[in-house]
């Protein structure tokens, strides 16, 4: 193989904008039920993002609004109107929301969007998730894994997106979250250009990710039924990281 097989998108991006959630699923990939903290990210920031973006005259083809629980952020509408300030100049751009559409605030604040925001309503009833997988289980613990490259990356950060989160840009998302668990950030401060292929953050954060293990990205309905597991599975170097110190209800301005 000539370099890496996946590159972070230039045209998606995920946003987490808060880790607080309603529900502690086992294995989320955003650690919120492993180390669960109130962190959002602040309005200042999405208005830096959609300026930036207009600056720059870039073409999103989708931006996704993410958590944690999206719509428990206290600026929750305040942030998808800035969004909707983006798209009035690139009205092609999905906006959507995804939620886990659990306990009747959320449907309530959901019920308030405009018709123009595609929400993704996974309707989850419970903290088991069958199709979660077991993101503690950091490759680099793992002796098959001992000589791996981790600037190849996954398909999350082609088919999902790159990510903005509350600590900053990431090659995806779920990059952020790792970094919010090690405490180490890293994140780009601002929107990164288009020849930034961010592979330092990559090789640094994949290693921890139990999802580079996968590769490929399989949608969940053509996923075999799976082990919904009653336990979260952590490597060693996850042990010990999971309560980050702070932060609690802060308002992360990157």
């Amino acid at each position: 193989m000539f370099g890496p097989q996946y590159h972070r998108s230039r045209n998606l991006i995920e946003i987490d904008i808060t880790y607080l959630c309603n529900l502690n699923c086992f294995n989320c990939n955003r650690s919120v039920r492993q180390a669960p903290e109130a962190l959002h990210l602040s309005l200042e920031v999405v208005t830096a993002f959609v300026d930036q973006s207009l600056a720059r005259e870039k073409h999103w083809r989708r931006i996704r609004v993410l958590g944690g629980e999206p719509t428990l952020h206290p600026a929750f509408f305040a942030v998808i109107e800035e969004l909707r300030r983006y798209r009035r100049s690139y009205p092609e751009c999905l906006l959507e929301v995804v939620t886990n559409g659990h306990g009747e605030a959320v449907r309530s604040r959901l019920a308030r969007l405009p018709a123009d925001i595609w929400v993704e309503n996974s309707a989850k009833t419970g903290e088991v998730q069958p199709t979660f997988g077991p993101f503690n289980l950091a490759p680099m613990d793992d002796a098959a894994y001992r000589n791996a490259d981790f600037r190849n990356g996954c398909a999350i950060m082609r088919d999902c997106g790159m990510g903005l989160t509350p600590l900053g840009y990431f090659p995806c998302a779920v990059a952020g979250g790792v970094a919010r668990i090690t405490g180490e950030g890293g994140g780009r401060r601002e929107l990164p250009s288009d020849d930034d292929d961010m592979v330092d953050l990559v090789e640094h954060n994949c290693r921890l990710c139990g999802r580079f293990r996968d590769g490929h990205y399989v949608p969940t309905n053509r996923l075999p039924g799976g082990d919904a597991g009653g336990r979260i599975a952590a490597g060693r170097p996850w042990r010990g990281i999971q309560h980050p110190p702070g932060r609690r209800g802060d308002i992360a301005a990157v």
